[in-house]
């Protein structure tokens, strides 16, 4: 039953993108999207292309793109993503560290091609859409060498398995922004940002509710 509902979700999403999606579906809190456009432009010498591991319906990315087209700063833009809500073995190890279960369906009933539609409706097209999970990606699908990462997957494993797996590709300058890490032990994505911090000893830096680091 419950797969029935997200596929006629899908489809309603799908029929009505040029309506529910006049205006870009952002869901990054705004304070925490001026910090990211901030450093994409702080960073825009850096080589190497813009990383969103986690872009829901594609939001940020439109803007984000936009921004750096009308800036002249022709970067490519990768958007990496289950497009399905989350892993369901990530999210259970999460329910046992408190998170509620009924955020189980936050991100479910998109798809690729709902966010491809999206993207084109907003002359975005040139975003390179990689459907699939961020932790068992194979490596020669991710880019050698970025210039920004934006990590927004709220659950502790994949969050700290991108950190593990961008920060080597970051390059000299670039910056990693990891989302939902507000005070509070409960936020899952700052768990995950302190213990990766720890084990590459590198000193944690928070603001605004995001995780940040910067490479060397």
């Amino acid at each position: 039953m419950l797969d029935v509902k997200f596929q006629f979700k899908r489809l309603a999403r799908s029929a009505l993108a040029p309506l529910l999606y006049r205006y870009p579906p952002f869901t990054l809190a705004p304070e925490r999207l001026y910090l990211f456009l901030h450093y994409l432009i702080e960073t825009r010498d850096v080589p190497g292309p813009v990383v969103e591991i986690g872009c829901n319906l594609g939001g940020t990315a439109i803007i984000a793109r936009k921004m750096l087209r009308r800036l002249g700063m022709d970067k490519r833009y990768i958007c990496i993503d289950t497009f399905d809500g989350f892993v369901e073995s990530q999210f259970a190890a999460d329910t046992a560290r408190g998170t509620p279960t009924q955020d189980r369906t936050m991100f479910s009933g998109n798809s690729r091609v709902l966010v491809g539609r999206i993207m084109d409706q907003h002359g975005c097209d040139d975003v390179t859409l990689i459907e699939g999970d961020i932790t068992t990606l194979p490596a020669t699908a991710l880019p050698e060498q970025c210039s920004v990462v934006l990590i927004d997957v709220d659950l502790v494993e994949p969050t700290f398995l991108s950190l593990r797996r961008f920060w080597p590709r970051l390059a000299s300058g670039g910056m990693i922004l990891v989302d939902d890490c507000p005070e509070g032990s409960s936020w899952k994505a700052r768990i995950a940002y302190t213990r990766f911090c720890e084990s590459e000893g590198l000193n944690p830096e928070f603001r605004y509710g995001m995780g940040l680091l910067t490479k060397p």
